[in-house]
């Protein structure tokens, strides 16, 4: 008798639908990439610390989040297109999953590693 294979399939693990609005663009942000996550987990230290070019980090991992729905999006197009409040909330919003799982007590989500 043969064992039957163990499979995980990683294609049935979909994120909450997540949508921004902005300028009349829907912007999906459900998913965000794993590169995202690992560059914010490399940066942690200078993103907590405010250092000069954390802000510019931030907004560029945000565009990596948006580009998959929104390929057109830059920081220009960001910039143009939100007011100082509009884009604190995007930053806010896109990044709260992330934000939510670090924040995770340890057991809460058993089976998943946390931040």
């Amino acid at each position: 008798m043969s064992k039957q294979p163990t499979i995980l399939d990683l294609d049935k693990v979909v994120p909450a639908e997540r949508i921004v609005i902005l300028s009349g663009k829907s912007i999906d942000v459900s998913r965000i990439p794993s590169r995202v996550t690992l560059d914010i987990a490399k940066d942690q230290d200078k993103l907590k610390n405010g250092g000069d070019d954390s802000f510019s980090a931030v907004l560029k991992q945000i565009i990596c989040i948006c580009k998959p729905s929104f390929p057109e999006i830059t920081e220009e197009w960001i910039a143009d297109n939100t007011d100082f409040e509009q884009l604190m909330q995007l930053i806010e919003f896109v990044l709260a999953p992330l934000k939510e799982r670090a924040g995770a007590e340890p057991g809460k989500n058993e089976g998943s590693p946390s931040l």
